[in-house]
C-alpha cells in the first residue's frame, strides 16, 4: 500500500499525539561534501563523501527527508544515493526530496521508501550563513544600507 501521508505516535507527547509526515511534500537538504579516503567509492562518489546534512524547509509539514533523518538515521547515505557527486568540497543543496512509502505487512514484508529528488546545486552564500551556520544574520543588510 503506497502512503504519502503517514502518522506515527510521537514519543515526546504523553497524551498519545501523532506526528504527521507528508512524503509528497518536497524538502531541500543542504549537505557538506568533503574529500575522503582515495579508496572510497559508493553510489559513484569516488574520493568524496557527505559529511553533514541539514533539512531546509519553510513549511510546518514534515517530509521524507525529515523522516529519514529522524527515524531512518541515514540521511547522508540517502543524499549520496540521490545526488550526483559534485567532485569537489563545499556545501550543496539537494532540492525537492520526496518519497513514496510502502507499509509492510509486519510479517513477510518490511516497510520501504523510494526517494526522489530534483537538482543538486551549490548552496548560496545567504543559505550557508542563514541556514548552515545557524544565524539569522541578514547577509545583504549592509549592502542595502549603503545604497542611497
Amino acid at each position: 500500500m503506497d502512503c504519502n501521508l503517514f502518522q506515527i505516535a510521537d514519543d515526546r507527547d504523553e497524551e498519545g499525539g501523532h506526528e504527521v509526515f507528508d512524503f509528497s511534500h518536497p524538502e531541500d537538504v543542504m549537505f557538506e561534501v568533503v574529500e575522503y579516503d582515495p579508496l572510497w567509492k559508493k553510489f559513484g562518489w569516488k574520493n568524496f563523501k557527505v559529511d553533514g546534512t541539514l533539512i531546509v524547509s519553510d513549511a510546518d509539514v514534515v517530509g521524507a527527508a525529515s523522516y529519514e533523518n529522524s527515524y531512518g538515521g541515514f540521511l547522508d547515505y540517502t543524499v549520496e544515493s540521490l545526488a550526483d557527486c559534485p567532485r569537489r568540497e563545499g556545501i550543496f543543496v539537494l532540492e525537492d526530496v520526496t518519497a513514496i512509502y510502502r507499509r509492510g505487512d509486519g510479517w513477510t514484508t518490511d516497510d520501504d521508501m523510494d526517494f526522489d529528488a530534483g537538482i543538486t546545486r551549490p548552496a548560496t552564500i545567504e543559505e550557508i550563513v542563514s541556514d548552515w551556520c545557524g544565524s539569522a544574520f541578514d547577509f545583504w543588510a549592509s549592502e542595502r544600507e549603503n545604497v542611497a
